[in-house]
């Protein structure tokens, strides 16, 4: 994710951000600002705003406001109308309402008092969504600063509520807090699911390609209209007190529909290990929008009276933390796991170990019963758990091999395949075979999308492709001594996924056969070849294990191919010292 603005700065700036957001929190469920109220609950009525409810003990009960009397809120400062709205400013504060009762008009002070109760968002699992939200943002804000990275700042600033970090400025004097309730109530409220967009289409880079592009200029244009949207809606909500609680949530879920859409058409066009993050955000972003759905549709019950469980509420909001979580593995790790594989080995070694307990208490049991002294059971108990001891690495062996065989038969057989091409190398009579082991054996065991392999015959010459897999003739045959990726191959001797280095291979193949794992072949330090290997034909990397095969299967062909050239110098001196011979005689 590139960008040309001043990466160390911009960074710095927005992890400040989204740490203060973080602070805006907290602030929301201990500062005193936003335990305050004005004792009246305004509704719509006209083109003017009803009083809904007094608190009977409240400043404007005292005051003469009761139930049903209209409020000219035009004939209101801004300042004053967003306090009224927030219904949050320091205790003490007054603000003259201008009531119209039976068409007499009058003007009444009221004053802002303590509020009992807490507010059901600012518990433990708001603190905690919000947290884990905002401290990666920042993260990732800091270690890749660019458009994209702004627009998930913003995303994060929907963390906070609108009413309890406008309560937090509520002590600014007008006309600056109708300023910041203005700009807060715009950026907090649906604008951060808008700023998905703008992320999304330039998720894990800006595209390159034309359809990608419009894309990005789509969703460029609808983050804007977005914008203006929660404009209006922030300046004129306290004038008409209408409800806009139905329009947020209809354009909230049509948001998230089009970022849904955008990642799909991302994730279709994606190759290698970008095809893999995006899926991460896909995920993701399903798993908080079904936790979004869910909160506000209780929300909607709740307003009607209906209180949801505790459980279910903290459960939702946790769920919105999916998408971050999968943000920040996706950005920040350089290499991305086979979850799939990984959860099912855990999940039958988990049974299994279930099954070695489950039989350890069986004995435990049964030596209860069935032994009634109890210094015989005790040490009956004690030689089977010593037994378990001394035999559990060996169990552990055993059974890791029976499960990878029985459960994970694919991956098993193409782990024994490549280990048998490996064994096979040292009898190599001839490059080629090696060659086709390399560029041919092993991407189709492995089911990589593609593989070539690059040698030379001399000192300071080019590496030629020797051959290939998915490569077409019209792809790069040669790379210079000098490039990039030779000489980082020479400098660390390992293999290299050509994303976290930032090195692309010209005239390569693109989509899913592009290069994105080039391993060096070595012989006494100096390398004499490399290897380049694409992703999986499902667009994944492959798997930390997978590489170390690749990287075990390009160590021998080194071997090989130093015992090759040793065995044709032989054969060369043999005929040399033959052809002497019958000179002499």
């Amino acid at each position: 994710m590139n960008s040309a603005m001043n990466k160390p700065i911009v960074g710095y700036i927005l992890a400040f951000v989204a740490i203060a957001m973080l602070a805006l929190i907290f602030g929301e469920a201990w500062s005193p600002l936003t335990h305050t109220t004005w004792g009246v609950g305004m509704a719509p009525s006209g083109d003017r705003a009803a009083v809904a409810r007094v608190l009977p003990s409240s400043a404007a009960y005292k005051a003469g406001v009761r139930v049903g009397d209209q409020i000219d809120v035009m004939s209101m400062p801004l300042g004053d109308r967003m306090r009224l709205r927030s219904a949050f400013s320091p205790i003490g504060t007054q603000i003259t309402l201008p009531i119209v009762r039976n068409g007499q008009r009058q003007l009444v002070t009221i004053v802002a008092g303590p509020r009992a109760g807490t507010s059901r968002l600012s518990g433990w699992s708001f603190l905690l969504g919000g947290s884990i939200a905002l401290l990666i943002v920042a993260l990732i804000a800091w270690r890749k600063p660019s458009t994209a990275t702004a627009a998930l700042v913003l995303y994060g600033m929907g963390s906070c509520t609108t009413g309890g970090v406008v309560a937090q400025f509520s002590w600014l004097r007008d006309p600056w807090y109708a300023i910041v309730a203005i700009f807060v109530v715009t950026a907090f409220s649906t604008l951060p699911v808008a700023a998905l967009l703008p992320f999304i289409v330039r998720f894990p880079r800006p595209p390159e390609t034309h359809p990608g592009r419009i894309r990005l200029r789509v969703a460029d244009g609808l983050f804007w209209a977005a914008a203006v949207l929660c404009l209006f809606e922030a300046l004129y909500e306290p004038v008409l007190y209408a409800s806009w609680f139905a329009f947020d949530t209809a354009m909230t879920m049509g948001l998230m529909a089009l970022v849904l859409a955008f990642a799909v058409m991302a994730y279709r066009d994606a190759g290698g290990e970008d095809r893999r993050r995006i899926g991460w955000v896909l995920t993701g972003l399903i798993i908080s929008a079904a936790g979004y759905t869910a909160f506000n549709t209780m929300d909607t019950f709740m307003v009607g009276g209906w209180i949801a469980p505790f459980a279910a509420i903290a459960a939702t909001q946790l769920l919105q933390c999916a998408l971050p979580l999968a943000l920040g593995y996706a950005v920040l790790r350089h290499r991305v796991l086979d979850i799939g594989f990984a959860l099912n080995r855990t999940m039958v070694y988990g049974v299994i170990t279930a099954m070695v307990v489950v039989v350890v208490s069986l004995v435990d049991w049964l030596s209860s019963r069935l032994i009634s002294e109890q210094r015989w059971a005790l040490a009956f108990e004690a030689v089977i758990t010593i037994g378990f001891g001394f035999a559990l690495n060996y169990i552990h062996g055993k059974t890791e091999r029976l499960v990878d065989r029985i459960v994970f038969r694919a991956r098993h057989l193409a782990e024994k395949r490549i280990e048998y091409r490996i064994g096979a190398l040292g009898f190599s009579s001839s490059a080629s075979a090696i060659d086709e082991a390399l560029a041919d054996d092993a991407p189709r065991i492995l089911d990589l999308s593609s593989a070539a392999v690059f040698g030379r015959l001399a000192e300071n010459e080019p590496f030629t492709r020797k051959a290939s897999f998915g490569w077409n003739d019209g792809s790069t045959s040669a790379i210079i001594d000098d490039s990039l990726l030779v000489r980082t191959l020479r400098s660390l001797e390992r293999p290299v996924v050509l994303d976290d280095v930032a090195i692309a291979v010209d005239n390569a193949p693109d989509g899913a056969a592009r290069p994105a794992i080039a391993i060096p072949i070595v012989t006494q330090h100096e390398l004499i070849g490399f290897a380049l290997f694409g992703s999986r034909s499902d667009g994944a990397l492959p798997d930390p294990e997978e590489i170390g095969l690749l990287a075990q299967l390009c160590s021998a062909a080194g071997n090989a191919y130093g015992a090759v050239e040793a065995r044709q110098w032989r054969e060369r001196a043999a005929t040399l010292e033959r052809s002497l011979a019958l000179q002499s005689s």
